[in-house]
């Protein structure tokens, strides 16, 4: 039975650490600034982590991270992965995902300090040895993560600690040797997003049509359609709906597709995973939110979020609105195109005279 506690018993110099977050790809991308955390205030520690297979490719090599202990989902696979963090000797264990499934890992594990927050889903906080109270919403993407740290005595700070997504130099090139093929000038095109998870969070086809007409003829800017393999239908019908030419490329792989999105000029997309890599590769963000309150964004630099506000927002995953969607459908094609004209004459500013 966890025990309530703001401190842990001090970690030491070189104290052994586990990272708990298995998913998703938007969430253990934000989770990431812990490990750079951790580093700074423990240089001698060995920081471990472990993560769901799809999500491996966020976390693989990062220099913050001694060990990455992957998961297949497979029932065999989670009690290898148990016996390897068992056996690596973990002394503290931080869930920042606080769901069942990452909670019971640490705790099968046995390793002796288990950190989680008191709200915490799934009956999770049974397996935690400190429970920590819930925090307040703050206007940053990762600070629920650090705030998690801040109350076991670490320093941690959002404006210092940020989300970190390791590019190799084959992943570039894999993607330059794309954009070239496409004839896209890099620093000099507009990627757009406009795939996510829920319908509850999509924008009208049609008005991705008409925005690609207005960036390409209106601002000179092209564009490219962006997404999985699995979401190419929608990417083609976007496409065969406007009038400017709009390359799609959904065939690379997590690392390759963050590397295209290092050499746009800015992503428009919707709350989903490619807002949050744009950011963490520093490629300004325009994103489009409904049923999700953006707070976490609200002082994060690089992005300008368009929201209408609504009586039933923030509904999450249980829309009232029969299917309308009226929170998306409010977002206009002229308030993206101001929000794009708004960035564009930032970006003009900012470079140097």
């Amino acid at each position: 039975m966890a025990r309530e506690g703001y401190k842990v018993p001090p970690f030491g110099a070189a104290p052994k650490i586990l990272i708990v977050r298995l998913s998703a790809l938007g969430d253990t991308l934000m989770s990431t600034p812990m490990a750079q955390a951790l580093r700074e205030n423990f240089p001698k520690a060995f920081i471990g982590w472990v993560v769901e297979s799809r999500c491996y490719p966020i976390v693989e090599g990062n220099p913050y991270i001694d060990r990455i202990h992957r998961w297949d989902k497979s029932l065999s696979g989670f009690f290898k992965v148990i016996s390897e963090i068992r056996k690596e000797g973990y002394e503290f264990a931080f869930d920042p995902q606080g769901l069942f499934k990452s909670a019971i890992i640490p705790w099968l594990a046995r390793i002796p300090f288990r950190i989680g927050f008191v709200d915490a889903r799934e009956g999770a906080a049974r397996f935690y040895t400190h429970l920590l109270p819930a925090p307040k919403p703050q206007p940053f993407v990762s600070d629920r993560n650090l705030q998690m740290l801040q109350m076991v005595g670490i320093n941690a700070n959002p404006n210092r600690h940020r989300m970190f997504f390791p590019l190799t130099e084959q992943n570039r090139q894999t993607a330059l040797e794309r954009l070239r093929h496409l004839d896209l000038e890099l620093q000099n095109f507009v990627v757009f997003a406009p795939t996510t998870t829920r319908p509850q969070k999509h924008w009208l086809e049609e008005r991705w049509s008409q925005l690609a007409e207005r960036v390409r003829f209106d601002l000179g800017l092209p564009i490219l359609l962006l997404a999985s393999k699995s979401e190419r239908p929608l990417l083609e019908r976007i496409s065969q709906r406007s009038q400017a030419t709009l390359p799609i490329i959904c065939d690379l792989n997590l690392k390759e597709a963050v590397a295209v999105v290092e050499q746009a000029k800015l992503l428009v997309g919707l709350d989903s995973f490619l807002i949050h890599a744009a950011l963490a590769v520093e490629t300004p963000v325009i994103a489009l939110f409904g049923p999700n309150d953006p707070y976490r964004f609200r002082k994060e630099s690089g992005i300008l979020v368009l929201e209408h506000d609504l009586p039933c927002r923030p509904c999450r995953r249980h829309p009232t609105c029969g299917g309308v969607f009226t929170c998306m459908a409010l977002i206009t094609v002229e308030e993206v195109i101001a929000a794009i004209e708004r960035l564009l004459s930032k970006l003009h500013d900012a470079v140097p005279k």
